[in-house]
């Protein structure tokens, strides 16, 4: 039996390693390090913060594959992890586990397939960790904070394909030229994807493990057509006296919150709440957007004097908190505008996570709408 000890207990993802190890007979969870043969980290927790210890130091998805036979589908990229995963998810009726909320080690059932969101935090330390599928959906900067610098951050991101052989299959944007470079030397089958538009992409990669896991065109155009999409992902809360409201709270950097300023008309009609935990980001992406769409952008949180310095062409007010930016922008909208939540920043800084955050907004949005 090898003892097993964690780092991060407290959170959901080392309470689910200890619950899974319950009674096992392989596998033994040791709340003494000093005892411990393996240590399973949380992905929270960066490896400049580890212990020094002479035994092996594996991610939860690394044990989670040890312990289920279930063969993976495992979706990683910068922006649209989440919907996507979800997407596989439903078109091949299995659970959606990994980083999108239901931790992979709690699934102790054998499926056809698990649709696993995998973070670069994630894959830093995997070993034997095999997707049957790989999919590798962009790469823009985001995490650099951690990682150092776009190479660190892409080589964590290029783990999942650590493991694959040539009886696997990597599903990837070939319109994306970082995401085309990490799959050149990998020794899985490449199978390409494009799209028109950043939203679309989500869908093609996700028609892409689909077909490769035999379902019919026609099975796969029902499913999408009925997918009502993703809490917090360009959630439409509601409209009210003509000013639409959108909660993006799952917009944690540039990149995603371009995306959603594109899928607007450029008429100057969005107020833009954002700001949080800075992840020090380029912000010239997300000017370019901003210019012709944006009417008010209203800041707040870690990141705001950055925001506010960097982003001095618009019209910006400060706020301290979501109560008063859910207040001011709604004094702010008129007929015909939309209030746009896309923070392109991390939640760490006033709440627990993204999910908390939207559901906060949403809570201010039926306080504070006329």
């Amino acid at each position: 039996m090898l003892k097993v000890a964690v780092l991060g207990t407290e959170g959901r993802t080392g309470q689910a390693v200890i619950a899974r190890l319950a009674g096992r007979q392989d596998y033994q969870y040791t709340d003494r390090l000093a005892d411990a043969e393996l240590l399973v980290v949380s992905p929270g927790i960066a490896p400049r913060d580890y212990p020094q210890v002479d035994i092996p130091i594996i991610s939860e998805i690394e044990l989670a594959y040890r312990l289920n036979p279930s063969p993976v589908v495992a979706v990683t990229g910068t922006n649209g992890k989440t919907t996507t995963t979800t997407l596989i998810a439903l078109l091949l009726n299995v659970p959606a586990v990994g980083n999108i909320g239901v931790p992979y080690i709690s699934i102790a059932q054998e499926y056809p397939y698990l649709a696993v969101e995998v973070s670069s935090y994630m894959l830093e330390n995997i070993r034997e960790f095999r997707p049957r599928i790989a999919v590798i959906l962009n790469l823009t900067e985001d995490h650099l904070g951690r990682h150092g610098d776009m190479a660190g951050y892409a080589a964590a991101k290029k783990r999942i394909l650590l493991n694959q052989t040539a009886a696997d299959y990597v599903v990837y944007n070939a319109a994306d030229p970082r995401v085309a470079e990490m799959v050149q030397t990998a020794r899985s089958q490449k199978v390409p994807f494009s799209a028109e538009t950043k939203l679309q992409q989500d869908y093609a990669a996700a028609r892409a493990v689909a077909r490769l896991c035999g379902k019919t065109e026609a099975y796969i155009d029902k499913i999408l057509a009925d997918f009502p999409g993703v809490e917090h992902r360009m959630e439409k809360v509601g409209t009210y006296n003509g000013i639409r409201v959108i909660n993006d709270s799952k917009g944690t950097n540039v990149d995603a919150t371009v995306v959603a300023l594109e899928s607007e008309p450029q008429n100057k009609h969005i107020i833009l709440i954002a700001g949080g935990r800075d992840k020090l980001t380029a912000l010239q992406p997300l000017a370019a957007a901003m210019r012709g769409r944006v009417k008010k952008l209203i800041l707040l949180g870690e990141a705001q004097e950055r925001f506010a310095r960097e982003l001095d062409g618009f019209d910006r007010i400060l706020v301290a908190d979501y109560d008063a930016a859910v207040r001011e922008s709604f004094r702010q909208a008129g007929r015909g505008d939309l209030i746009l939540l896309s923070p392109a920043c991390a939640s760490w800084d006033m709440f627990r996570s993204f999910e908390e955050r939207g559901a906060y907004f949403k809570e201010l949005v039926r306080k504070y709408a006329p």
